[in-house]
């Protein structure tokens, strides 16, 4: 395992999406909206994460208490990751079942045969997919669908994006 696939984070309420796209590329990743800044700053160093967040004064709260701390301030996706690279040093991302996380519920995802998600995901979607994967938590049923194309396109774009160009200071 890499160092930065060790890494784990805590996506404050005002970052659903980026934490969503975390978990499907395989990141530990915990996100609730309903989450008191105290509270936060107690589960991010006892779990050891990394706090991601839009609110300043949460990130300097957070850096007094020694958390290692992006203070996102991009709002598109690419630059987001770009922001969090500086502290993370990403590698090249994939998107592999094996490795994702449930987006809902930050589980992890088992390969599960398709006889066994009959009467879990419309007719359809059985005949014309083979492979599934099924969260270990909320047992949600994933398929590599449109969803899944469009996080491979936006993937590809981070892979292509200067993201992982070295930065000098």
């Amino acid at each position: 395992m890499t160092k930065e696939q060790k890494s784990k984070f805590f996506v404050d309420a005002m970052l659903g999406k980026l934490a969503k796209k975390l978990r499907l590329l395989g990141y530990d990743t915990f996100y609730s909206s309903k989450v008191f800044d105290d509270e936060i700053i107690i589960m991010t160093k006892e779990q050891e994460r990394i706090l991601l967040t839009k609110d300043s004064l949460l990130a300097k709260l957070a850096q007094r208490n020694n958390i290692k701390t992006v203070n996102i301030s991009e709002d598109d996706e690419l630059g987001q990751f770009r922001q969090i690279n500086e502290k993370v040093s990403f590698s090249r991302f994939s998107i592999e079942g094996k490795i994702s996380r449930c987006s809902i519920c930050n589980g992890k995802l088992s390969h599960i045969y398709s006889d066994r998600v009959i009467g879990k995901v419309p007719d359809g979607v059985i005949n014309n997919f083979k492979e599934f994967w099924e969260c270990n938590g909320c047992k949600k049923i994933y398929w590599e669908g449109t969803h899944t194309k469009n996080l491979q396109k936006f993937v590809l774009q981070l892979n292509n994006s200067k993201l992982f160009e070295k930065v000098s200071h």
